[in-house]
């Protein structure tokens, strides 16, 4: 495990991160933010922000920036690439 990786979690982050990776698709912050709050009701959209760019920092998190669309991100941190349907906006990993 790298020095990156090794970073004390918080609980939120935690919580933030197992969501993520449960999940087929590639949610922005504000879709994460609804399903989090299910399991943290009291959670603020800024914290989801934040801990988000952290997981992204410490590798355990990716951003997926597609061309015309918003940030997403992806808790599939090994090489792939993504794709976004022009009609609904849905991204996809490429197999």
């Amino acid at each position: 495990m790298t020095e990156r990786r090794r970073l004390v979690r918080t609980r939120q982050r935690q919580v933030l991160l197992e969501e993520l990776r449960k999940l087929k698709c590639h949610p922005t912050a504000d879709e994460l933010y609804a399903i989090v709050r299910e399991v943290l009701p009291r959670i603020s959209l800024g914290t989801v922000y934040r801990n988000l760019e952290i997981l992204c920092e410490q590798g355990l998190a990716r951003k997926v920036r597609v061309a015309g669309a918003r940030k997403r991100f992806d808790g599939n941190c090994g090489a792939h690439s993504h794709i976004r349907c022009r009609d609904c906006g849905r991204v996809d990993d490429v197999p």
